[in-house]
C-alpha cells in the first residue's frame, strides 16, 4: 500500500512538472511573433543578399537601459520573425525575448562596437538555422532608429568558447544560441551568426544614412 502511494505521488509530481515546463515553454514561445508580412514591411529590399559595403562607425548614444527593460525589436524578414530585445541575458530576461548581452566590451545595437544578442534555440531562435550569409537583420530601437545588418558568417563552437563575445572596432551584431537545435538538455555547443552594420535609418531626419 505504501509503495503504491509513493508511486502515485511520484506520477503526480512528474505530471505536474511536465505541465509546468510545458506552460513555461509556451509562455516563452509566445513572445516570438511570426508575421512574415509585417516583418517584410520593414524594408523593400529585405531579400537582397548581394554584398553591401559595411559602415565603419555606428551612432553615439549615452543611453543606459535597465536590466529587464525592453530596448527594441529584432526583425528577421527571412523567417518572418519579430522578437522583443530585453536588456540582460539571465533566465528572467531570456524568458521575455532576445537578451542583449551586457559587459565584456559590448555595446547597444547601432553603436560602434560589438552588440551581442542571445536567445533560446527552442523559442525565439528556433529557426535561426534557416538564415544564410547575406540575409538582413533589422534592429528597431525604442527611439525609432532602425539598424540594418547583413550576415557575413555563421559557425558552430563549443559552449565555453570565450572568443565569441569580445570587443570590436566596427559596428558588429552577433546572435548566439545553443546548438544542436533539437538537442534535449543542456546543449554542448553554440550557433553563432555574425553580421555587419550596413545602414542606419533615423525617423527624426526621415532619411537613410549609408
Amino acid at each position: 500500500m505504501v509503495v503504491r502511494s509513493v508511486a502515485i505521488a511520484l506520477i503526480v509530481i512528474g505530471a505536474s512538472m511536465l505541465l509546468y515546463n510545458g506552460y513555461q515553454w509556451w509562455d516563452q514561445i509566445r513572445v516570438a511573433v511570426h508575421d512574415p508580412e509585417l516583418a517584410m514591411s520593414i524594408a523593400d529590399n529585405w531579400d537582397d543578399r548581394n554584398w553591401q559595403k559595411p559602415l565603419k562607425q555606428g551612432v553615439d548614444t549615452d543611453w543606459k537601459p535597465e536590466i529587464g527593460e525592453e530596448i527594441g525589436q529584432l526583425i528577421i524578414p527571412r523567417i518572418g520573425a519579430i522578437l522583443p530585445i530585453i536588456e540582460g541575458t539571465d533566465e528572467e530576461e531570456l524568458a521575455k525575448g532576445v537578451g542583449h548581452y551586457v559587459g565584456w566590451g559590448t555595446v547597444l545595437p547601432g553603436e560602434t562596437g560589438h552588440a551581442v544578442l542571445s536567445g533560446h534555440r527552442d523559442t525565439v531562435f528556433r529557426r535561426a538555422g534557416e538564415l544564410k550569409d547575406g540575409d538582413r537583420l533589422y534592429v528597431k530601437m525604442k527611439d525609432g532608429n532602425v539598424y540594418t545588418y547583413q550576415i557575413r558568417k555563421r559557425w558552430i563552437t563549443h559552449a565555453e568558447d570565450r572568443t565569441v563575445i569580445v570587443p570590436k572596432k566596427e559596428p558588429i551584431l552577433t546572435l548566439t544560441t545553443c546548438y544542436p537545435f533539437d538537442y534535449v538538455g543542456n546543449a554542448p555547443d553554440r550557433y553563432i551568426i555574425q553580421s555587419e552594420l550596413i545602414e542606419v535609418r533615423t525617423p527624426a531626419a526621415n532619411q537613410r544614412l549609408k
